[in-house]
């Protein structure tokens, strides 16, 4: 049996969400409070301000979701281990969900004219993703 050779990939995507998480946790739910109302309809998704508010007033929520989030992706990426399409859709799927929040992170930091606390991890993934999609997706 051969190994998957897109396995090594989880650990660092894996390793910049966990760092995202460990960022937001410091003070983005209070900026998030207090720029609100700066923030454009479109981008605004919905319970993050009731969302904002628990993880501020209960910073051990934000803790456990952001464990539970982790060994979501743990589990997926153990059930995919022995199949390279398998693990190339999860990562797929992963890269796109994380850009999503990182390039949500940019803008609204964008549109309130203000640096969200995020920041870091959300340049550093405009960085890396590509490059790990890249190295997920290119020619067999």
């Amino acid at each position: 049996m051969s190994g998957n050779k897109y396995i090594y990939l989880w650990l660092p995507i894996m390793g910049l969400h966990a760092l995202h998480q460990v960022e937001e946790s410091i003070s983005f739910w209070q900026w998030y409070i207090d720029f609100v109302d700066k923030i454009p309809e479109w981008l605004k998704v919905s319970r993050i301000l009731e969302n904002a508010h628990l993880a501020n007033a209960n910073p051990e929520y934000f803790v456990w979701a952001s464990v539970g989030q982790l060994s979501f992706v743990a589990l997926i990426a153990f059930l995919c281990r022995k199949s390279e399409k398998a693990t190339r859709i999860a990562l797929g799927l992963y890269l796109a969900g994380l850009s999503f929040f990182l390039v949500w992170h940019i803008l609204i930091s964008y549109f309130t004219h203000s640096y969200s606390p995020v920041m870091v991890t959300c340049l550093m993934g405009i960085y890396l993703i590509p490059k790990w999609g890249f190295l997920l997706f290119r020619n067999k």
